[in-house]
């Protein structure tokens, strides 16, 4: 009889640890998001990075950053290489894998590739890919090139330029482990942190 009672134990633990699961899923969604969410802090993070080359030429380029309370976070974005312009608005939940950004205003470009500041219709992303991201960074640097390790001392080959962003996987002082997923093949290693724009 003790024997039944530690099994169905178990058998009840389970959906419990699927409870436990996190609120929104890290990773690239559809139409250029990169999101990723800390369990520890309950931070959110993202990046949009929309452009068209034109002729006219657009871009709509965004970092942002909030704490999830519930389905919904305030957030707040800006421009990477100018963060003091910061726009608010809030990213709503539908479920882990699907949610939507309202911004007001729409940041600069947007309105031409991706429209944020409708309230009838806030932009809605969807996952693509999951990546077990805890931050979302972006490159400051001409060149951040790829190591294999941290502190190693020499750099790859393969390197991101200003502008791009990065799924973080793990860090260490001076150094973070990271995804780029914009290219053709997604390309992971580690980069130093003096290559990154700060985040809040």
């Amino acid at each position: 009889m003790r024997k039944l009672l530690v099994v169905f134990g178990f058998a009840v633990a389970a959906p419990a640890l699927a409870l436990a699961a996190a609120p929104v899923t890290s990773g690239a969604y559809n139409d250029a998001m990169l999101i990723a969410y800390n369990p520890a802090t309950g931070q959110v993070s993202g990046y949009f990075d929309m452009t068209q080359d034109g002729p006219p030429a657009f871009a709509c380029i965004f970092y942002l950053h909030g704490k999830l309370a519930g389905t919904s976070a305030a957030i707040a974005t800006d421009f990477p290489a100018a963060p003091k312009e910061v726009i608010k608005g809030k990213l709503t939940l539908s479920d882990p894998k699907h949610f939507t950004i309202l911004l007001k205003p729409d940041p600069g470009g947007c309105g031409n590739l991706e429209p944020f500041d409708d309230p009838s219709m806030p932009a809605s992303f969807d996952l693509a890919s999951a990546h077990p991201w805890t931050q979302i960074v972006v490159v400051k640097s001409a060149k951040a090139y790829f190591y294999d390790a941290p502190g190693a001392a020499a750099h790859r080959k393969a390197y991101v330029v200003q502008g791009d962003g990065l799924g973080v996987r793990a860090s260490r002082p001076g150094w973070v482990q990271v995804d780029y997923t914009g290219g053709d093949t997604p390309v992971s290693g580690w980069v130093k942190t003096t290559d990154l724009y700060p985040t809040p």
